[in-house]
């Protein structure tokens, strides 16, 4: 379960995270390993994005129950999200196609190596199916049956949250001119990778400025880069001493990106964002194809540089460490050397470009791609090519296996689940504050992700709560109830999920009409004709 962190932890973790050194311009930073003796799992396993979407399927029995197909990747982390796996496949014709949360998977080593998940063949067919169709489909904002696959990646998102939210509608605001000198791209625990920049301004001072998350920010022709001169308006975060702030506006010659409203709400969280004029919805700005990577166009700095041949992904994180691209330098490319590229110089576009963060004669002249990847795995090649960039050479560390039920038995929000199952009947109480952020609270155990209100209570002294209203993919379709700073009232009662008690509302009222979510009998909202 996650929840946000408070401005202050947040900053205080940005600035532990860049301790102790000073980093290339442009670096991106990553946890430290322990001092200690290196651990097993921390020895990198470099992969292609090819080879890895050709891999067998097994469960627990030692059955093939599908075969991988495609990886579905963040756009700004280059972090796996999920595996589309084909069930019923021959020779790789036909079949059915699925997506599954690459956490969900464990490795085994046999047979050149496989993915474990523990589910059978029937499970895997009560899922909604992945298709070309209900892929393209996505970049559609209007509801249509074709957007299920959208619906259910809103869903199982919990990383479009704020990490300041609740903290920047009363910020005194400041606009920064300057040239960019740094980029640097944090994790920020539940809230997923963030950018950072630090800008020089006239005065010879740099002022660092939170933008947003990666795969928002660097999915515009506005991704920052070392060199661009831009004018930011922003937010001063409150009492913090590192003068930290949160961007609302980027612009950079004619071209702008919207960050953040004038309260400090992010444009990141609403249904669909803007690129270019055009509006699409958050999961098709978030989320990219592995095989659409395939052949993307290569920028460096304005220079067309090739395209891109291969990923090359660490495979205990889940991470893309590399691009491997072809320069084409020679006639249709035919024996061009193939060069690697670190990922943290590296955002995809929405209009399928690759823009790199170095000059085309970098690119040209750093480290060879080799023909065995498993090269990388030790020696020092990888590191050339970090070192080749200015870039810091990262730890990764292995994903956590987060186990999944088929829809059918993970349904914990139906009216017999066991969410509403777990109520408490003599725990009814009224609430009423003010709502300080509206997020989104994740669950262990194959329970889907619920919308939430943190609010503080009018009572003075009362510490804030935390009120679940309902199932994410439901509450996100609906007319928004209230906003940050609504005050409100709450019908709540308790239930246990994971083990933790929870408060869950059966009715809200707010400026508009009073809601009910739940009625006498417990029967929910999201189940009722």
């Amino acid at each position: 379960m996650s929840y946000p962190l408070p401005a202050s932890l947040l900053t205080a973790f940005l600035l532990a995270s860049l301790a102790g050194s000073v980093a290339p311009a442009g670096a991106m930073a990553f946890r430290p390993l322990p001092s200690a003796a290196v651990r097993e799992d921390a020895v990198a396993e470099y992969r292609s994005a090819r080879w890895l979407s050709d891999r067998k399927v097994m469960n627990n029995n030692g059955e093939e129950i599908a075969t991988v197909s495609d990886l579905i990747l963040d756009r700004g982390s280059g972090h796996i999200q999920y595996l589309v796996i084909k069930t019923g496949a021959t020779f790789g014709l036909g079949g059915r196609a699925v997506a599954i949360p690459y956490s969900a998977f464990r490795w085994e080593t046999a047979d050149a190596g496989r993915f474990v998940l523990p589910m059978t063949a029937e499970q895997l067919k009560q899922y909604a199916e992945y298709t070309s169709e209900s892929w393209k489909a996505m970049k559609e904002s209007k509801p249509s049956e074709a957007n299920a696959l959208r619906e259910k990646f809103e869903a199982d998102s919990s990383t479009l949250g704020d990490p300041f939210a609740g903290s920047l509608d009363t910020a005194r605001k400041e606009r920064v001119t300057g040239e960019i000198k740094t980029v640097e791209r944090i994790q920020a625990s539940t809230f997923g990778e963030q950018v950072r920049i630090g800008v020089l301004t006239k005065d010879g001072s740099i002022r660092h400025i939170a933008l947003g998350p990666s795969w928002y920010v660097n999915g515009t022709a506005l991704a920052p880069m070392r060199g661009d001169k831009v004018d930011v308006e922003t937010l001063q975060l409150p009492r913090d001493p590192d003068q930290l702030l949160a961007g609302t506006e980027i612009r950079n010659g004619e071209r702008s990106l919207r960050l953040r409203d004038t309260d400090g709400s992010p444009v990141w969280a609403l249904k669909t964002v803007e690129h270019n004029g055009r509006a699409y919805p958050t999961t098709y700005s978030r989320y990219l194809l592995a095989s659409d990577l395939h052949g993307m166009k290569i920028d460096c700095r304005g220079h067309e540089t090739g395209r891109v041949h291969d990923i090359i992904l660490e495979r205990k994180s889940g991470n893309i460490a590399f691009l491997s691209i072809d320069p084409n330098q020679n006639f249709l490319g035919m024996g061009d050397t193939k060069r690697l590229l670190p990922w943290s110089v590296a955002t995809v576009l929405i209009d399928e470009t690759v823009r790199i963060d170095a000059s085309k004669d970098m690119v040209l002249a750093s480290p060879e791609t080799p023909s065995d990847i498993a090269t990388l795995n030790g020696g020092t090649h990888a590191e050339r090519v970090y070192k080749a960039f200015a870039m810091p050479t990262p730890s990764f560390e292995p994903v956590k296996l987060v186990p999944v039920d088929a829809p059918a038995s993970a349904s914990g929000w139906s009216p017999r689940g066991t969410i509403l199952g777990a109520i408490d009947p003599a725990s009814s109480k009224t609430l009423s504050g003010k709502v300080i952020d509206i997020t989104q609270v994740s669950f262990e155990r194959g329970v889907r992700p619920a919308r939430a209100l943190r609010i503080k209570p009018t009572a003075d002294g009362s510490a804030e709560e935390v009120v679940l209203l309902g199932p994410a993919w439901y509450m996100e379709n609906q007319q928004p109830i209230c906003q940050n700073g609504d005050t409100v009232t709450i019908e709540a009662v308790q239930t246990k999920i994971d083990g933790s008690t929870h408060w869950l509302a059966r009715s809200i009222t707010g400026k508009g009409p009073k809601v009910i979510l739940l009625d006498n009998n417990n029967n929910p909202a999201w189940s009722l004709p």
